[in-house]
């Protein structure tokens, strides 16, 4: 005779996997912290918007763009290529715009951006709000 399954039971284990398949897409996209970074160099007090960049655990964003999906297309050791779509500043319509960049985490409050060969580092700035 086969076994009955009680189907309460079976809604925890359901939860588990369910929750296993979907651990990944909401883990963070880079192992940094949340917060505002700015170029090294700059002052955290007041830096300009050109050196200011935001992570919130998805992408990484700028004066000019925000609310960034991204997802990890290659990572090779500590340096991850990654395409984010974010919605862009600027206009009467926020549109969103798909890019690539290669993103070397340096440690957990530092990375270098690597895009266009531009090696441009920065550096998160706790007293500073995203």
């Amino acid at each position: 005779m086969g076994k009955t399954v009680n189907p309460t039971r079976s809604r925890p284990v359901s939860a588990c996997v369910l929750a296993l398949l979907a651990g990944p897409a909401m883990a963070d996209t880079l192992p940094l912290r949340h917060g505002a970074y700015v170029t090294v160099g700059t002052d955290c007090k007041d830096p300009p918007n050109v050196a200011l960049r935001t992570y919130d655990g998805a992408g990484i964003g700028s004066s000019k763009s925000n609310d960034c999906r991204p997802r990890v297309v290659s990572r090779q050791g500590n340096v991850f290529e990654i395409e984010q779509s974010c919605r862009q500043y600027g206009g009467p319509d926020l549109p969103r715009a798909t890019e690539r960049s290669t993103v070397r985490v340096d440690g957990p409050t530092a990375f270098t951006d690597l895009t266009n060969s531009a090696a441009e580092g920065y550096r998160l700035c706790p007293e500073l709000k995203p």
